[in-house]
């Protein structure tokens, strides 16, 4: 660019777009102008399209910008005239530089000042045509840029257009409260607020999202995730307790059709010859294998059955539902599941891993019905040491169900009024010696009460399970004995499984000052921990105390258990396990990540519904108690919910002390809370 002069009439690129101005005074870098919107302003020169050779007399401020709008109405009436691709046209085969008084004479037949700023007013509105290679020359741009930017403005005119007729499509849904999702604009316009309120607008279509919702609401959106969800609530695509990372993970709560009518023909077929070989029927006396459970379990897939021996001993059986006798690995019903990984447990429903025909049907243990199971049995002592252990596949009947809290009071009733009573004493016996060997042996058992929350008719419940209920310790030790057995028995025939280990934690001081009765040192001791990591050794897990912990006591809710079951049973019926360590690698690696998935939704279905609970507390007291502080405030475990939520007002507290805070708001949508120390 050359030199400024006082007057001078500059085109400028602006936050508003493309500006007039008038020059009052060049400092350096900085040129202060009289813009046409009336103010004095401050460009800098990497903002000048071009310098016209038109001047002005700077007099007062309004009188100056007055005529600066005057000039460019009389530039944008002359411009009108100017055909910028002819122009191109003509000067393109020379591919050289042309001054900008020469083309405005062979756009205008003259060129005079004002016919030479209308050009340069035009050239700067639409700059496909020249590129400007000094303040006085223009160059004509390649016809490959011509051809690009035509097919840029077709498909930003044909975006405009689209956004348009989305806009009106919502616009008619809203009105009409009638959602046509047959009509392909009104389908456009769902699925960009679906991106919106699932992933934000990052991508093109959350953007997308963003400017419709703006044209829709007549002005900008100030959170543009929580007002497309908001809106598609109003439209009937969300519910009000919608939780959104079943969407952003793409959990299908629905089977296609062709799994779908797999499973029933499984589920109908009786199981194959090859599984019948070497499978015998548990004959079980006495009450027979019992299954403890929440009263609203409907897959049942493992139970227990004990036998006293001679010799002071006992055989405990734990059978778990064998669901390779039904469902092979090559089946559309595997690989769906192989697809989901696990069943997805929320407060309100459950998106199960396999179809409900099988997972709580077929192979769902049921009372007085002969079910396929492997039969995990091991002979224990009085001191909780496993003398012998095998894996069998057998026939059972389940003989009687009960729940925890049933099982725990018949566990606390020294009077056998049930007749699972002398089963369930004795396991309670078994199960507290097998944890104090693994407590001998560095497991670290946290005794820490859970609230699970349940949905009923649109309204969350609490059930609070005790940390110290002896019925969810006993299926709890005999589960981690199955499993631990499990992979000392793969270990010893070299079959190929993932194992589980789990470093010590980070913090070494977390264990060495934990008092298991203070919230607070468990919560340090629960952050402290390390997440358990795949192995294909077997190696330490340092919470449960064991050594070659796998996974086979959940097959029909989680994946991994299918697999480790198909490696024993390949063994146990082949001699050879159908898959090597490599390819359990891979496929561990991807359940792996889906099941990171998995726990995240359950964890924000879990927040959500606690903080809808809280919420009919606002404006009254509830307790808690101080487990961590920083600076003012405090982290407060409440007693009623188990929440861990910040209150500013308590950070001199001590570690422990009982407080009441006062509900002040709460948003489970966006997940806010307000708690206030009461006054």
């Amino acid at each position: 660019m050359s030199g400024y002069q006082k007057g001078q009439v500059l085109i400028a690129q602006v936050s508003q777009g493309l500006a007039l101005g008038v020059l009052v005074e060049a400092t350096g870098n900085r040129l202060k102008v009289i813009s046409e919107s009336g103010n004095v302003e401050t460009w800098t020169k990497d903002r000048i399209v071009f310098e016209t050779p038109m001047s002005l007399r700077t007099a007062e401020v309004s009188q100056t910008a007055f005529a600066v709008n005057e000039l460019r109405e009389r530039l944008q009436k002359q411009a009108l005239d100017i055909d910028l691709e002819s122009l191109w046209e003509l000067l393109a085969e020379q591919s050289s530089s042309y001054p900008v008084s020469e083309i405005a004479e062979l756009a205008f037949g003259f060129d005079d000042p004002e016919s030479v700023a209308a050009l340069q007013l035009k050239i700067a509105l639409e700059p496909m045509w020249f590129k400007a290679q000094s303040n006085k020359e223009l160059t004509p741009r390649p016809a490959s840029y011509i051809q690009a930017e035509k097919q840029r403005i077709f498909r930003e005119n044909q975006e405009a257009e689209r956004l348009e007729r989305v806009t009106q499509a919502i616009k008619v849904a809203r009105e009409t409260k009638n959602l046509d999702l047959t009509d392909a604009d009104t389908r456009l316009g769902v699925n960009w607020l679906r991106t919106l309120a699932i992933e934000g607008a990052e991508n093109r279509d959350g953007a997308r999202a963003v400017e419709l919702l703006s044209r829709i609401k007549g002005q900008a959106t100030s959170d543009g995730p929580f007002d497309a969800f908001e809106l598609l609530v109003e439209l009937g695509v969300f519910a009000d307790d919608e939780i959104l990372s079943v969407h952003r993970f793409g959990f299908a709560k629905d089977f296609p059709d062709d799994v779908q009518n797999e499973a029933i023909e499984l589920a109908n077929t009786p199981i194959s010859q090859k599984e019948l070989i070497n499978r015998t029927e548990l004959g079980a006396s006495g009450v027979g294998p019992l299954a403890i459970d929440d009263p609203w379990t409907t897959d049942v897939d493992d139970a227990l059955w004990v036998e006293d021996l001679p010799d002071g001993r006992w055989q405990v059986h734990i059978l778990i539902t064998d669901v390779f006798a039904r469902i092979p690995p090559d089946s559309l019903v595997a690989r769906e599941g192989m697809t989901r990984a696990a069943s997805l447990y929320l407060p309100d429903r459950t998106i199960p891993m396999l179809p409900p025909i099988l997972s709580k049907g077929a192979l769902a243990f049921t009372t007085g019905v002969q079910h396929p199971a492997l039969d995990f049995i091991c002979t224990i002592d009085s001191f909780g040491l496993v003398s012998h252990f095998e894996i069998k596949p057998v026939f059972t009947k389940l003989g009687c169900r009960i729940t925890y809290e049933e099982a725990d009071a018949q566990i606390q009733n020294q009077v056998d009024s049930h007749p699972a009573s002398k089963t369930l004493h004795t396991l309670n016996f078994l199960a507290q010696a097998l944890a104090t060997r693994r407590v001998q042996d560095g497991a670290v058992i946290i005794e820490k009460d859970e609230h699970l929350v349940r949905v009923i008719d649109g309204k969350p419940q609490l059930h609070r399970i005790e940390h110290d209920s002896a019925a969810r310790r006993l299926v709890s030790e005999f589960m981690i004995l199955a499993c631990t057995l499990a992979g000392r028995f793969a270990k010893e025939h070299d079959i190929p499984v993932v194992y589980r280990r789990q470093p010590p934690p980070d913090d070494k001081t977390a264990l060495g000052e934990w008092d298991p009765t203070s919230k607070a040192s468990t919560l340090k001791l629960l952050r402290s921990m390390r997440k358990a990591e795949l192995t294909t050794q077997p190696d330490f897990h340092w919470a449960m105390g064991v050594v070659g912990y796998t996974q086979v006591t959940a097959p029909l809710r989680r994946f991994q258990d299918y697999v480790v079951h198909g490696q024993l049973k390949g063994f146990i019926n082949d001699g050879v396990a159908p898959l090597n360590t490599q390819e359990l690698l891979k496929l561990f690696g991807d359940l792996e990540a889906r099941g990171e998935a998995l726990s995240a939704t359950e964890r924000e279905a879990r927040r959500y519904w606690l903080l809808k609970y809280l919420k009919q507390y606002e404006g009254q007291e509830v307790s808690g108690e101080v487990v961590s502080t920083q600076g003012s405030r405090a982290m407060v475990q409440l007693d009623e919910t188990g929440l861990n939520l910040t209150v500013t007002g308590f950070g001199h507290v001590d570690l422990g002390t009982k407080v009441q805070v006062v509900v002040r708001s709460v948003d489970p949508r966006r997940d806010r809370v307000f708690l206030a120390p009461t006054s």
